[in-house]
C-alpha cells in the first residue's frame, strides 16, 4: 500500500508542479512551446513537411518555392516549417521566418521525432503524409541542387509537387525518395 501511494504521489507532483513544457520536450512544439502533432493538426488533409536550417544556404534558396508551393496546394495540402537543430532558439526561428518570408507553421523538432518518422537527413528535405498519415514521399524538393555548391539554373524534376498530386488523387507518388543536397543533420541516429 505505502508503495502504491508513494508512485501515485510523484506521479501527481510530477503532474502538478513541473511545467508542461516539460513534457512537451518528447514532441515536436510550436515556437511558444506548445506540442503538436503536424498529421493531427492537418485535420485529414495531405501534409507536407518541409526541414530547414536558419544556417542553411540551401534551405534558404528554396524559401520562395516553398512559399510558392503552398500557396499553390492551399486548402487541399497543410504545409509545415519544421526546424530539426537543437541550436535554433524560437526567437532565431522566427528572424529566419521574417527574413525570408515564411507564412507557415513553424515547429522545432529538438528531439527528432519527426525526422526519424520521415527518414529526413539534409535539410531542405521533405515528407509528404497523405490523408491517412502514411509517409508516401520524402526527400528532394526538385533537382534544382546537383551537388553542394553546384546548382542547375532551373529545375528539370519537381517530386514534391509530383507528390503532392499524387496524394491529393489518392495515387502512390511517382518516386517514393529522391536523395536530397544540402546540410546533414547533426544526431539523427
Amino acid at each position: 500500500m505505502y508503495r502504491f501511494s508513494f508512485t501515485f504521489l510523484q506521479v501527481i507532483f510530477l503532474w502538478v508542479v513541473l511545467p508542461v513544457s516539460a513534457f512537451a520536450q518528447s514532441s515536436a512544439t510550436d515556437l511558444s512551446g506548445k506540442a503538436v502533432d503536424p498529421l493531427d493538426s492537418s485535420r485529414g488533409q495531405v501534409a507536407v513537411l518541409i526541414f530547414v536550417r536558419t544556417d542553411c544556404p540551401v534551405s534558404n534558396r528554396y524559401a520562395v518555392l516553398i512559399q510558392r508551393l503552398s500557396a499553390e496546394f492551399s486548402g487541399k495540402a497543410m504545409f509545415w516549417l519544421i526546424y530539426p537543430s537543437k541550436a535554433e532558439s524560437a526567437a532565431m526561428i522566427r528572424k529566419h521566418e521574417r527574413d525570408f518570408g515564411y507564412k507557415l507553421p513553424a515547429l522545432r523538432d529538438p528531439q527528432h521525432l519527426l525526422v526519424k518518422q520521415s527518414h529526413i537527413e539534409i535539410t531542405p528535405e521533405a515528407a509528404v503524409f497523405d490523408s491517412q498519415r502514411r509517409l508516401v514521399y520524402h526527400g528532394r524538393i526538385d533537382n534544382w541542387y546537383e551537388d553542394i555548391g553546384r546548382s542547375r539554373s532551373a529545375a528539370t524534376t519537381h517530386e514534391l509537387h509530383d507528390a503532392i498530386q499524387a496524394a491529393l488523387g489518392g495515387q502512390d507518388a511517382p518516386v517514393k525518395t529522391a536523395p536530397a543536397v544540402g546540410c546533414y543533420l547533426s544526431d539523427t541516429k
